[in-house]
């Protein structure tokens, strides 16, 4: 004759607490009880069965509100007018203390300039050269956003049903 296991003494063993198991134990909760709830399994989104219909008026409510603005493009306009004049005063004292004439050649062509000038005339071609490749990029993501607003407002079609 086999002995039950003892509860106290074994827990693995006990009825009801199978670490292995995967799905409700058919013999019923132990001590009476009550079981716990199963979750429902989520659809392929992620969402579950019963919380869609709120999971959706969140979603269509988070597309329809608009990001806060935080300062003002006047300020931003001034702070940079004020920093370039700054920048300005200050290459316009490189230039006048810098008037010792240089000779440069480019290719064939020889010239002699102030030392300050042709700095100057270096760093704007660098300028040019940036601003080039900057407005490259801004022109990829110019493209690139437009593309997201398409998809986001056949998303706003598709939550909000229309």
């Amino acid at each position: 004759m086999t002995t039950p296991p003892d509860d106290r003494r074994d827990p693995v063993s006990a009825p009801g607490t199978d670490p292995t198991a995967t799905g409700p134990v058919a013999s019923g909760p132990v001590g009476g009880a009550q079981p716990e709830p199963v979750a429902e399994p989520a659809d392929r989104h992620g969402r579950r069965g019963r919380g869609e219909p709120d999971r959706d008026a969140q979603l269509a409510e988070q597309l329809q509100e608009e990001p806060a603005k935080n300062g003002s493009r006047t300020a931003g306009i001034w702070i940079a007018l004020i920093l370039g004049a700054i920048v300005l005063i200050a290459l316009l004292i490189f230039v006048i203390q810098n008037n010792t004439r240089a000779t440069f050649e480019y290719f064939t062509a020889s010239f002699d300039l102030p030392l300050g000038v042709a700095m100057l005339l270096a760093a704007i071609a660098g300028a040019l050269v940036m601003a080039l490749v900057g407005s490259v990029r801004i022109i990829q993501l110019s493209f690139q956003l437009r593309r997201m607003r398409k998809s986001q407002n056949a998303v706003r079609h598709l939550v909000n049903g229309r």
